[in-house]
């Protein structure tokens, strides 16, 4: 059981230990290994980017015992089967069970995809313990076959086959999503923003997937459910009777569960008004009428509409078919690119590409750092490319971290400013910053010749390896050290281990690390010591762990970092009212930036405003300090003054 399934589930190639000195818990982070641990062990639920294809509920039978454990998971098995999900289950020598749902691997889930439903579940399950699904970094869960604190293992329900049948097939697209609807929906108040942010982030994810205004507004068509809404969900809107407690506590769960179907299959809320009025909506015309007149009626209607299609529109992800994006097989893979631009041959900066590649192997040969400066030099050479701007013959570029963190396969930011930050310093660097960023300007550079090279430039193979495209988003799974490994092999210019390291500039120990990485990832095969391709690509690599998802949630992020900024730079730079002896002058001034700001529309002006002055970058003006000091703690806000 450990050696099946213990790959399938981990996230991240550990595991963690729980030993007589960790009081408890799995503290000790030890390498994911085919044989079973001599100590109860658990493999992690979040992969590196924060994400997790795996939903494991814990149920505890310490507080309830274990009659309502098996209560608790016969009802969530239910409730899974009408939405689609598969389920493996097991349970410990004391009595507790967990239930892993495997999750589609092109969709993974942040812990704030998780929460509403987690939050759902707890309310009607109380066994349910959903620590273990809340943390991105820690989350772990126990293997069936490993051992238990108590004694024993960890017994598998069910044939070993059907569980790893399970982990292969996965469950249907959007199951989460689904069951959030089934159970109720979401409550937006508990899962409100609350920082700068991620209110921006949410209005444009808003703007991108509701079309229509008013009461037309709803889900854009390339994220609707085609199928029927539930038979019990139906059956409620058509005769408002309840006929499972534990699913709907009250009408109200009940009354949004038929809401929340109906807009995720395109419906507005002047649409469900409409329905109101026919007979396969009476039950849900019953269950408004305590309301009392159709003034309230339709009052709260919209509310629960508007409810709806704000978390619609965050889960919607999960639902929309990425079969129609254009397939990449080389590095310029996830980066959405005109087809008849095609920058690999470039002269000018494929040559300083080349030349570049050859002074980060001379100077970085044996360090960490050179995977990840040969990924960024590709990515400023492409992004140099797009920009197309000379200067007397030197490519020259002006960009941010965030920009080229896309272009250099998904890296982190961070990374990107450190990197950026050590080829800048470094003497006799290929990459000169000419102008510093300042405000909402990024730094510039330029691509010179770095110290060192040939005079007559590189020579014919590395202009062959230098490719003047992005570095492909699979890296960001793989390790940006098989990067250059696999270029040659695909390339055709080895076909043996040890022409391969030698070509490579790897050592043994990390080139055989490399190589089986690789053929891990299916990319590449190794038969007696000869090196050939593998059945997958990169774009399969990439699709299975749902990286288009990752790359669209880091553009919509980015673009709501930028309008924060610039909005904090209009506030703390902009123009001064012409006296500044009150303070209700000030707010003025403030509140006129606000209603000149670039925004969705009025409300969502008022949030991402309201946040960028609550949770904005710290203002060095000792009056802007106090207003956010105010804001925090009595709740106040600005206000413009009377005309």
């Amino acid at each position: 059981m450990w050696r099946s399934l213990a790959p399938l589930m981990a996230a991240r190639h550990s595991m963690r230990l729980s030993t007589p000195s960790d009081d408890g818990k799995f503290a000790t982070p030890r390498p994911l290994n085919s044989r079973l641990p001599d100590a109860p062990a658990a493999v992690p639920l979040y992969g590196k980017h924060g994400r997790t294809v795996l939903l494991a509920l814990d149920f505890d039978a310490k507080r309830h015992g274990a009659a309502q454990v098996d209560a608790d998971v016969e009802r969530v098995l239910a409730w899974l089967h009408e939405c689609g999900g598969r389920a493996v289950t097991d349970r410990s020598t004391s009595g507790g069970r967990h239930v892993l749902v495997p999750l589609p691997t092109d969709t993974p889930l942040r812990v704030e995809g998780l929460r509403e439903l987690l939050d759902a579940l707890e309310k009607r399950l109380p066994t349910l313990d959903k620590s273990p699904m809340l943390g991105s970094s820690h989350g772990c869960i126990s293997v069936p076959g490993s051992l238990c604190r108590e004694g024993g293992h960890r017994r598998l329900d069910g044939p070993l086959a059907a569980a790893v049948e399970a982990f292969t097939l996965r469950s249907d697209r959007g199951v989460v999503a689904r069951l959030v609807a089934l159970l109720g929906g979401a409550d937006t108040r508990r899962s409100r923003p609350r920082t700068a942010v991620a209110v921006v982030e949410a209005a444009l994810v808003c703007e991108e997937r509701l079309v229509g205004v008013g009461d037309d507004r709803r889900l854009h068509p390339r994220y609707r459910l085609v199928s029927a809404i539930p038979t019990l969900v139906a059956t409620f809107a058509r005769t408002g009777k309840i006929t499972d407690t534990s699913r709907w506590p009250s009408p109200s769960e009940a009354r949004q569960s038929v809401i929340s179907s109906a807009v995720l299959r395109g419906a507005s809320a002047r649409d469900i008004e409409a329905a109101l009025r026919t007979a396969d909506y009476a039950g849900l015309r019953g269950a408004y009428a305590r309301y009392g007149s159709s003034t309230t009626i339709a009052k709260a209607l919209r509310r629960d509409v508007a409810k709806a299609l704000t978390w619609a529109a965050r889960a919607s992800s999960q639902f929309r078919d990425l079969a129609h994006e254009n397939k990449h097989t080389g590095g310029a893979g996830g980066t959405r690119v005109p087809r008849t631009t095609d920058f690999r041959n470039d002269p000018i900066r494929r040559r300083w590409l080349a030349a570049a590649h050859m002074w980060i192997d001379q100077e970085f040969l044996g360090s960490r750092q050179r995977p990840i400066l040969l990924a960024v030099v590709q990515a400023l050479a492409y992004t140099s490319a797009l920009a197309g701007e000379l200067v007397e013959g030197v490519p020259v570029v002006a960009v941010g971290g965030r920009s080229l963190s896309h272009s250099a396969g998904l890296m982190s930011e961070s990374t990107v400013w450190a990197a950026l930050r050590l080829l800048r310093d470094a003497l006799g660097s290929p990459v000169l910053r000419i102008a510093r960023g300042a405000g909402q300007l990024p730094d510039r550079y330029a691509l010179t010749t770095p110290a060192g090279a040939a005079a007559d430039g590189p020579d014919r193979v590395a202009l062959e390896r230098a490719r003047v495209e992005p570095v492909h988003h699979a890296w960001s799974v793989i390790g940006l050290r098989g990067r250059t490994l696999y270029d040659l092999i695909r390339s055709g210019q080895v076909t043996t281990v040890p022409d391969a390291l030698a070509a490579a500039k790897l050592g043994q120990s990390a080139g055989y690390a490399t190589l089986t990485d690789l053929r891990v990832a299916g990319l590449i095969t190794l038969d007696k010591g000869s090196l050939a391709l593998g059945d997958r690509t990169l774009d399969d690599v990439a699709a299975d762990a749902g990286l288009a998802i990752v790359a669209a949630e880091r553009i919509v992020r980015h673009r709501a970092e930028r309008l924060v900024w610039h909005a904090w730079l209009e506030c703390r730079f902009g123009p001064p009212p012409a006296d500044q002896d009150t303070a209700d002058q000030r707010g003025a001034t403030l509140a006129a930036a606000i209603a000149a700001a670039p925004v969705l529309d009025a409300q969502d002006s008022e949030l991402i405003w309201a946040a960028t002055m609550a949770a904005g970058p710290p203002p060095a003006d000792p009056l802007l300090d106090a207003l956010d000091l105010l804001s925090d703690a009595l709740g106040a806000v600005i206000v413009a003054a009377p005309s």
